[in-house]
């Protein structure tokens, strides 16, 4: 069950918010879950592919599309655009699977001198 619906029994009017939704796990997830009724919103930060998948699930799925154009690697104000483009919607299900890259470069762990005493999470909680 998904919030207390039957998996696949969606009320018709319920959306699917996924981010990072123009390729990979997250494209799959928003064809998968519009195929099984919901609605869909896709969110990422390329216009063109954004409305590319929105036609394809349309198309495919005969569900209906809604896109938001944000790059997450902007700063807090793209949750202004997020909240306009989510308003009045009936959100049943939430995907967040947008991809950030904390680090600049990428490095093999075992290239790492001391990883587990070198390594600092992107963001800290004062009160764990």
């Amino acid at each position: 069950m998904i919030g207390g619906w039957i998996w696949g029994c969606f009320p018709p009017a319920l959306f699917l918010v996924v981010t990072g939704a123009t390729n990979g796990i997250s494209k799959a997830y928003a064809h998968e879950l519009a195929g099984r009724g919901l609605n869909i919103v896709l969110i990422s930060r390329d216009l063109s592919k954004l409305e590319h998948e929105a036609k394809a699930i349309e198309r495919l799925h005969g569900k209906s599309t809604r896109v938001i154009q944000v790059d997450f690697t902007g700063g807090l104000e793209i949750y202004e655009a997020i909240a306009a483009g989510l308003k009045d919607l009936e959100i049943g299900v939430l995907i967040n699977s947008v991809g950030k890259q904390y680090a600049p470069g990428l490095r093999k762990l075992l290239d790492c001198e001391d990883f587990a005493k070198s390594w600092k999470p992107p963001f800290y909680f004062p009160s764990l």
